[in-house]
């Protein structure tokens, strides 16, 4: 099956939103975040990144449950990473940390994060959620600002 990773239109965000309800996703895209989708006919899979108090936030990663352990989640995520210009936080739940350390990201300390996301993950702690805070950063970043 051949699926393409992109950013889909503001308008297009009910798109992302029923895949999300369909799957008994937690998140909702909202217009003003990028939503990324890997699609063949359907959506197969989704994330968000949203902006934070002026930072990359990755949310609501999901791979719909007959497409798992392909290699969707990975190319969808590749192609999200390769996009941003600046680095990007996630909370990824603790059994994905060694997929999410594979594509760059880097465990951090909770308290390095920005006040608004460090509320954020403590919340999500308080939740119960087995979560890690991680950061990706662009190897890119630095040529980018000096070029």
């Amino acid at each position: 099956m051949e699926v393409v990773a992109q950013v889909l239109p503001a308008i297009q965000t009910p798109l992302v939103n029923k895949f999300y309800q369909a799957h008994k996703a937690r998140g909702k895209a909202t217009r003003q975040d990028q939503s990324w989708v890997l699609k063949a006919t359907d959506i197969v899979a989704a994330c968000r990144v949203q902006c934070v108090s002026g930072e990359y936030f990755l949310s609501t990663v999901l791979v719909a449950p007959e497409y798992r352990g392909k290699g969707f989640a990975r190319k969808l995520l590749t192609a999200v990473l390769a996009s941003q210009p600046r680095s990007l936080y996630t909370f990824a739940y603790c059994h994905l940390s060694a997929f999410y350390q594979g594509l760059g990201f880097i465990v951090i300390d909770p308290v390095t994060l920005p006040q608004e996301l460090a509320e954020k993950y403590h919340c999500y702690v308080a939740q119960g959620r087995q979560i890690l805070a991680m950061q990706y950063i662009n190897p890119d970043q630095n040529r980018l600002c000096c070029e």
